[in-house]
């Protein structure tokens, strides 16, 4: 019986095959020496400080009604010690602006702030902001129960609910507060229905009437 063997491959093959090899190596080389220089570059970066420019220094650029009411609200008031404003102005929530005003950044441009509008930034920054005050229970000062609890696990911020740029409690409406609520939730798919049959108006309710949403 004739013994039959592969046919060898030709060199040309053999040299491509060898080629890509060596490509592929070179990048994921090139890859792990560009994440160790950006590690090494990021722990040589000082920390970040706060500017002490107060609002006016921010509004030069972020300008607009959207942010000069600001003033107006309970977070604005300078004058209380305890308000964002009565601290580090824009800056105790948004965090120290050293580096995002810096114009010595070797072209890096302006790094990014606690940003409370997009979806997909960390949220990290945006508790760490909110809690830093809400969490804690001295004077004026609530006690949050947020962390571990049923929206932060479903990857909601504080800004998902809340709207701090506005002079307006728009939880505090009923039928605002319920819209917010039903966007997630829908109330076609809770219990809600049984209500009227026992003569409870549901139009009247606020849903943090019965819930919790930070404890729950």
């Amino acid at each position: 019986m004739r013994n039959w063997r592969e046919p060898s491959r030709p060199n040309w093959q053999t040299n491509q095959i060898v080629l890509i090899a060596a490509v592929v190596i070179v990048i994921l080389t090139l890859g792990v020496i560009a994440n160790r220089t950006q590690a090494q570059s990021a722990r040589n970066l000082p920390e970040a400080r706060y500017t002490g420019g107060g609002p006016e220094a921010c509004l030069t650029c972020h300008g607009g009604p959207h942010m000069t009411l600001m003033a107006d609200t309970p977070h604005g008031d300078a004058r209380d010690p305890h308000t964002p404003y009565g601290q580090e102005s824009c800056e105790s929530c948004h965090g120290p602006g050293s580096f995002h005003v810096s114009s010595a950044r070797g072209g890096i441009g302006f790094p990014p702030l606690n940003d409370f509008r997009y979806v997909g930034r960390p949220l990290q920054g945006q508790f760490s902001s909110c809690l830093g005050c809400h969490e804690k229970t001295n004077g004026a000062r609530v006690g949050i129960g947020w962390v571990g609890r049923a929206h932060d696990n479903s990857g909601m911020s504080c800004s998902s609910c809340h709207e701090v740029h506005t002079t307006e409690n728009l939880l505090a409406d009923v039928t605002q507060q319920q819209n917010l609520c039903a966007s997630c939730h829908g109330f076609g798919n809770t219990k809600h229905a049984g209500f009227e049959k026992n003569g409870i108006r549901l139009e009247i309710l606020k849903c943090s009437t019965c819930h919790n949403p930070h404890d729950q």
